[in-house]
C-alpha cells in the first residue's frame, strides 16, 4: 500500500513539474510578444513627388524607437539632382524626414557619396569623430558626445572608406554625426 501511495505521489510531483516547464516558455514567449507592437506598413505614396527613391539604397528600421517598423531611403530630388536621405515614420500621419537633397545636413546639401547605407543596431553607442580644423587630421572620438542608440541609428559612407556619417533620433528630433 505504501508503495502505491509513494509511486502516485512521484507521479503527480513529476506530472505538475513538467507541466510548470512546459507552460514557462509559453508565458515568457506571450511577454516577448506583448511587447513587440504589429506593424503596418509605411506608405510610400506619402514620399514628396520632388523625390525618386533609390531602390537598391532602402532600408527600414525602428528609426525613431516606438517599436513601429519606418523606412529609410537615399533619394534624388527631381529638381535639383542632389541626392539625400528620407524617413518615413510609421505612425499616424506618417511624418517623414529630408536630409540633404538640397536641404542642408552637416554643411552638405548633396549626398552624393553615399555607397553603404545600413542600420545600426539600438542601444550601440555612437560618437561623432574630432578632426583638426586648421589641419584637418583625426583626432580621435569626442566622447564627451557619446549617445545610446534610442532606435535603429542609418550609418553611411563612401565604400572602402572610414568616412561618412550615422543619422539618428535622440528623442526630439534627428541628428548627423560625422564619423570617420
Amino acid at each position: 500500500m505504501r508503495l502505491t501511495i509513494t509511486i502516485l505521489v512521484l507521479i503527480l510531483c513529476f506530472s505538475s513539474c513538467k507541466e510548470k516547464a512546459e507552460k514557462e516558455p509559453e508565458s515568457e514567449k506571450e511577454k516577448t510578444e506583448l511587447k513587440v507592437e504589429p506593424t503596418e506598413k509605411v506608405d510610400l505614396t506619402k514620399v514628396p513627388d520632388s523625390l525618386e527613391l533609390i531602390a537598391d539604397k532602402s532600408l527600414t528600421g525602428d528609426f525613431n524607437g516606438d517599436i513601429k517598423t519606418d523606412f529609410a531611403s537615399v533619394v534624388k530630388n527631381k529638381n535639383n539632382q542632389k541626392y539625400g536621405v528620407l524617413i518615413i515614420h510609421n505612425s499616424a500621419n506618417q511624418e517623414n524626414f529630408v536630409f540633404g537633397a538640397g536641404k542642408e545636413i552637416d554643411q552638405m546639401t548633396d549626398l552624393d557619396w553615399i555607397e553603404v547605407f545600413e542600420t545600426l543596431p539600438k542601444g550601440e553607442i555612437v560618437s561623432p569623430t574630432l578632426v583638426d580644423e586648421k589641419t584637418g587630421d583625426i583626432i580621435g572620438q569626442d566622447e564627451n558626445r557619446n549617445f545610446k542608440l534610442i532606435g535603429n541609428g542609418i550609418y553611411m559612407s563612401v565604400e572602402g572608406s572610414h568616412g561618412g556619417g550615422i543619422i539618428f533620433w535622440n528623442g526630439e528630433k534627428y541628428k548627423w554625426y560625422h564619423i570617420e
